[in-house]
């Protein structure tokens, strides 16, 4: 799915706080320094909490996808079933391991900044 349409399919969501501004929706968050934070990843190899559901600015409710079904943003081109991981500290996905698994891809995407509909069940899979 590399159009601009969200597939969204069960899971959980939770109201989480963001830690910094987020300025891209459908991104990959940790869990920030304080409880009931997220923010944007600062390593590649940083522990995957879910995908964002929309923006925000600095302590704002934001809606984080913990499982199921969802879109993230990929930074470059991913193969259908391959496992995806954290491309940067923006938040955005690749299909080149560099740690913990995001989840596997449903789709292929082709280029940076379209979006991979993403089984998050498989996160942190091997």
């Amino acid at each position: 799915m590399s159009s601009t349409n969200a597939l969204i399919v069960g899971g959980t969501r939770v109201s989480m706080e963001a830690e910094a501004a987020m300025t891209e929706r459908y991104v990959v968050v940790e869990l920030g320094t304080a409880e009931g934070q997220v923010d944007l990843p600062s390593a590649t190899s940083d522990i995957p909490f879910g995908v964002i559901l929309e923006t925000a600015v600095l302590g704002q409710a934001v809606s984080v996808q913990i499982d199921g079904i969802c879109p993230i943003v990929c930074g470059g081109a991913i193969a259908l079933g391959s496992r995806v991981y954290i491309q940067g500290t923006d938040g955005r996905i690749d299909d080149v391991d560099t740690g913990t698994c995001v989840g596997l891809a449903m789709s292929a995407t082709t280029a940076a900044g379209e979006l991979c509909t993403v089984d998050l069940t498989h996160k942190g899979a091997a």
